[in-house]
């Protein structure tokens, strides 16, 4: 018996390095539907909740329905209801992967009142204000009447729209009123600006040539326009306190952006005379691709080679890591330092983050350390068998003042959580960078907001 547990046992530990290996972070909790109020039938729920999981694993951000008897019970934002929406989804771990990217609807079945909150990177850029905003309206009517099934069916079809938005259009739904100010040069996606503008003089033709090739490549690539524009001196451009306003000013008013309606683009812009940087993104895909630790992460890849005047080597930089950001953003994992982003990159040596292992790579790495885990596991054991014993009495197995759970199960709870903040891409900030050199400082606009500087 001792043989044969052990060859069991053995067995076990060989297998746990393969199942960490392989463990993926596109979890999800296990409902979708939280009914705290006990207001549906069963097959409604059944229903609702396929519905919802199946819509979250395909887009890979977690969309939830929470009908509870008087929200002010199940959040400390008991005086606003969207806020607590987003709230709910912090305090109870709720979301798709690491980065808890999630979209909630928050009944109220007391009240007759309902909200819809977001979190997470993903989460935030695919529902963000304007896409919220535009949500059917027949939503909250069915609440208020009780109608919860209308609702919730409504809610999915809404959701499920933005994100067929985005996987067409390659940019959430943002409508930032912006659309005529690219008059006759846009038409539809396309991009008839050039990408790159030496004005300094500090490339030859043929480097012109190649960043420019490649800046539109990535432009088409991942329908988002990717700039550089050089000047002497930017106050010529724009007469400013700031070369960032320059950049900004240069950004809005020249049509540069893709697409006729969030014309998403970023841009670096520099000004040689006093040796001045900004860097400029669009809200929405441009602050999701470009958080505000991928910005400063992309700002340091280039201003090294600028420090040693090497301009050409600084450019290229600059595009390889737009190729890396865009590419990370492309599989919903933009890069950020907030709880749940991928901290600590490693920059890229080519155009793309390294790929996952395969099955048999996962093998050859985990077998050699899971079969000496699993034998010196296996002599310690027996040789502690030998003195083994079994217990008499039923008291010999109560663990003192503790509880054995062989059962757990999802609840929807407001005691002692903690609670995380809830960041939005379009608050200001300001933050300096991880190596000294120069100083960085930060803007938010209408449109855009982006960091500037000196190299």
């Amino acid at each position: 018996m001792k043989k044969l547990a052990c060859l069991f046992f053995t067995l076990a530990l060989f297998l746990i390095p393969f199942s960490v290996l392989n463990a993926e972070s596109d979890t999800m909790t296990q409902y979708c539907v939280y009914d705290v109020s006990d207001v549906m039938d069963g097959l409604s729920w059944d229903h609702f909740d396929d519905a919802a999981m199946e819509m979250s694993k395909e887009y890979r951000c977690g969309v939830y329905v929470v009908l509870v008897p008087g929200f002010e019970d199940y959040t400390h934002f008991d005086d606003d209801m969207v806020k607590a929406a987003s709230d709910i989804i912090v305090r109870n771990t709720l979301g798709y992967g690491d980065g808890r990217d999630a979209v909630l609807l928050l009944i109220d079945t007391v009240t007759g009142k309902c909200s819809v909150g977001s979190s997470g990177s993903r989460g935030t850029y695919i529902f963000n204000d304007a896409a919220l905003a535009e949500f059917d309206s027949s939503i909250a009517a069915s609440v208020a009447f009780g109608d919860y099934d209308s609702a919730i069916s409504t809610f999915l079809g809404e959701c499920g729209k933005l994100f067929a938005y985005e996987k067409e259009n390659g940019t959430a739904y943002l409508y930032t009123g912006t659309a005529s100010d690219a008059g006759s040069q846009k038409s539809g996606d396309e991009m008839v600006t050039d990408c790159v503008y030496d004005f300094a003089g500090l490339l030859t033709d043929a480097e012109r040539e190649k960043l420019e090739n490649k800046a539109r490549y990535l432009s088409e690539l991942y329908k988002f326009g990717v700039y550089i524009y050089v000047v002497n001196d930017y106050q010529e451009v724009y007469p400013s306190s700031d070369v960032y306003f320059a950049c900004e000013h240069v950004y809005e008013t020249d049509g540069f952006g893709y697409g006729s309606e969030n014309r998403d683009g970023i841009m670096l812009f520099l000004s040689m005379d006093e040796r001045d940087f900004a860097t400029y993104r669009t809200i929405g895909k441009g602050f999701y691709a470009f958080t505000d630790y991928g910005l400063y992460e992309l700002e340091e890849y280039f201003l090294g080679p600028f420090r040693n005047n090497d301009w050409y080597g600084g450019f290229q930089n600059y595009l390889s890591y737009c190729d890396y950001l865009l590419d990370l953003a492309e599989k919903g994992t933009p890069l950020d330092y907030e709880p749940g982003g991928n901290s600590d990159p490693t920059y890229p040596s080519g155009n793309n983050e390294p790929e996952k292992m395969s099955l048999e790579e996962k093998c050859i790495v985990a077998a050699p350390g899971s079969l000496i885990i699993s034998l010196i596991t296996c002599l310690i054991l027996r040789g502690k068998m030998k003195t083994a014993g079994i217990k008499t009495e039923a008291n010999d197995y109560i663990v003192r003042n503790r509880i054995r759970m062989h059962d757990t199960r999802d609840i929807f709870t407001h005691s002692t959580t903690s609670r995380t903040r809830i960041h939005t891409e379009s608050s200001s900030s300001s933050g300096g960078s991880s190596s000294g050199g120069h100083s960085f400082s930060s803007y938010s606009g209408s449109h855009g907001g982006g960091h500037s500087g000196k190299f």
